[in-house]
């Protein structure tokens, strides 16, 4: 069975589909050792394919389901947790942008890459991973990249965290967790036991010791990037 290395996981993975092959394949390697494994080849697979968009089309729910499987893993054993959000890196340093579906989260990174140029790595358009590694948190690349399907197998440790939402002006706001908590628990997979709820809170606690929180109020011109990026600039150097 293949071996694919995932937000510096080794992850044992045996996919169905072609159309799951082909997102995976540039996370393959040729060990044989791995952390844990994730399969649709099992009874739970068929109750995903029911409850989605699309139950008589197994073929597009094994990526999903195997991701969903991967995220509960990593939460549970492995210090890390989904964060629906567009990740970028820029000089080595990882920046997440976060919001409800169709806020232009795509719209305001594409602005960073217009901006910046070369200087911008897109890490993932809707489905990263974060993991604590060595005591620092990490945004990391998934094969799960959304319909824009933006995204490489890389990862960045997290220098700043924005929430945005819309407006006629371009304004970065440092804010705390609590300001926004109900968005960042939408933003991941709600745990079901109390010990994995109790070990996401206390791994956003963390994150966001480490790293800038902004309220990025925005519209769709490229100078809203700027903005941003000042912003998380700023809050370093004071």
């Amino acid at each position: 069975m293949p071996v694919y290395r995932i937000a510096a996981l080794d992850i044992k993975i045996d996919p169905i589909y072609e159309m799951t092959k082909t997102a995976l394949e540039p996370y393959l390697t040729d060990g044989e050792a791995y952390d844990f494994e994730v399969s649709a080849r099992e009874e739970g697979f068929e109750g995903f394919c029911k409850a989605s968009f699309f139950p008589n089309n197994p073929d597009v729910n094994e990526g999903p389901y195997l991701y969903t499987q991967i995220c509960k893993k990593v939460l549970s054993d492995h210090n890390g947790f989904f964060f629906h959000s567009s990740s970028l890196a820029i000089d080595g340093e990882g920046y997440l942008f976060t919001a409800v579906s169709g806020t232009g989260k795509s719209t305001h990174t594409r602005n960073w890459r217009k901006l910046f140029g070369d200087r911008v790595t897109m890490i993932n358009d809707d489905k990263p991973l974060i993991r604590k590694i060595d005591g620092k948190y990490y945004v990391c690349g998934t094969p799960w990249m959304g319909k824009s399907n933006i995204g490489c197998n890389m990862s960045a440790p997290i220098k700043a965290v924005y929430v945005l939402r819309r407006g006629e002006e371009n304004r970065a706001e440092k804010i705390s967790p609590g300001v926004v908590f109900n968005h960042l628990l939408e933003a991941t997979l709600i745990p079901k036991t109390r010990e994995n709820m109790t070990k996401l809170l206390e791994m956003f606690n963390e994150l966001f010791s480490q790293a800038e929180l902004f309220l990025l109020t925005c519209n769709k011109d490229v100078d809203s990037a700027r903005v941003a990026y000042e912003a998380a600039q700023k809050k370093c150097e004071d």
